[in-house]
């Protein structure tokens, strides 16, 4: 039986021709695949335990206005 959703998907991709059509399911091989595919094309950087510099003073004074407020 196919649902109300999948229907409307279907006629999505009728009209708008994707090259794909993908279902995320949420589990951390989907994760693990999306971050790799984002990493190999350059969407996304993976940066570890540590940010560069540049990130590291923005977070800085986010944080610094963030406590401000909070106080």
């Amino acid at each position: 039986m196919t649902s109300s959703v999948e229907e409307w998907v279907d006629e999505v991709a009728r009209t708008t021709h994707p090259d794909a059509v993908i279902w995320c399911d949420g589990s951390e091989a989907e994760n693990g695949r999306l971050i790799g595919q984002m990493v190999d094309d350059a969407t996304l950087a993976q940066f570890g335990d540590r940010l560069p510099p540049e990130l590291g003073n923005h977070h800085q004074a986010l944080h610094a206005r963030l406590t401000r407020v909070a106080v």
